[in-house]
């Protein structure tokens, strides 16, 4: 087992000659946090050779109503959210969630994109968050961000 695969990509291409040289499937496992990234790095040196599983979503009410752990009301179940960590021990929302947003989007993703300006990216990203459920329009993100409509789509 490999965890956080996406964090050493050479070892991709070593893998890729053991597996065709053994040609056995289930020899080893992959994780990584970085699912989009992870993704990229299978797609492009071990195509064929893989399966994927994409495993941690956050906690479904169904799940949560199974484990005796959904909120009494809907109001707390939206304040929560799914995520595991918000369920498995004594935290607020407001601690772990901006711990979350730094670690995966601030960096993890800010990583992936090569993203020069972090106050910038912050920026766009609140803006992002500010606008869940409603139509995309990019062009009106751009413009709150400050950015072109094209920096605003990559």
């Amino acid at each position: 087992m490999l965890d956080e695969i996406q964090r050493c990509p050479a070892l991709l291409s070593w893998l890729q000659g053991l597996v065709d040289e053994r040609r056995r499937m289930g020899d080893f496992v992959l994780t990584g946090s970085r699912q989009f990234e992870l993704a990229h790095g299978l797609t492009q040196t071990l195509a064929g050779r893989v399966g994927r599983l994409e495993l941690l979503l956050p906690l479904s009410a169904g799940e949560l109503r199974q484990a005796g752990r959904l909120p009494a009301s809907l109001e707390e179940l939206l304040w929560r959210g799914g995520y595991p960590p918000l369920y498995d021990r004594p935290v607020e929302p407001t601690d772990w969630l901006p711990a979350y947003v730094a670690t995966y989007v601030e960096r993890d993703v800010r990583q992936w994109l090569e993203v020069r300006d972090l106050t910038l990216f912050q920026r766009f990203v609140r803006m992002c968050a500010a606008r869940t459920g409603q139509p995309l329009n990019l062009t009106a993100l751009a413009a709150d961000c400050g950015v072109s409509a094209t920096t605003a789509r990559q």
